[in-house]
């Protein structure tokens, strides 16, 4: 499992930083066509939008994979070092039921932006394909912290590199 995160993370790292790449250009050439042809482009804003959604949201589920997401340090102290492998499981467990709450929410929430034929007036695209990063990050984030409910002492090692 730990060699499927690391592929999953190169992947995911790739694919937001291109979106970075892209989301770039297109506001750069908005201004551009603005200012110098007076003539925006109006595809390119909503591109930006979201582009900088899909990056976001995959950012969330390569911060994870370093164990770097808002996690309560007050357990580290009360708890110590001795049963910091209990805290992290139990942080674990919590962030699992989280992320099934949301992947269910969202999911049903894409499901029905499909249904309904939603689509962006603009780009003229199913904003469900849009959505899908969604329910996709709270899967990936819900993977990661069942390695991490498994491997206590991989998110420790990863805790001591935030500190």
């Amino acid at each position: 499992m730990k060699k499927f995160l690391e592929v999953l993370t190169k992947i995911e790292g790739m694919i937001a930083g291109v979106f970075i790449a892209l989301l770039s250009i297109f506001v750069i050439l908005d201004v551009f066509s603005r200012e110098v042809l007076n003539q925006g482009l109006p595809w390119a804003q909503k591109s930006a939008v979201y582009l900088m959604i899909w990056a976001g949201f995959l950012g969330a589920s390569l911060i994870a994979q370093k164990a770097g997401h808002l996690r309560p340090e007050i357990a580290d102290k009360l708890w110590g070092e001795k049963r910091a492998h209990h805290f992290v499981r139990v942080q674990n467990i919590l962030m699992i039921i989280f992320c099934i709450f949301f992947f269910k929410a969202s999911a049903s929430y894409v499901v029905e932006s499909y249904e309904f034929g939603d689509k962006s007036v603009v780009l003229r695209v199913g904003l469900w394909i849009l959505q899908l990063v969604i329910p996709y990050t709270f899967l990936s984030m819900g993977l990661r912290s069942l390695y991490y409910l498994i491997n206590p002492a991989e998110q420790l090692k990863h805790k001591k590199e935030f500190s």
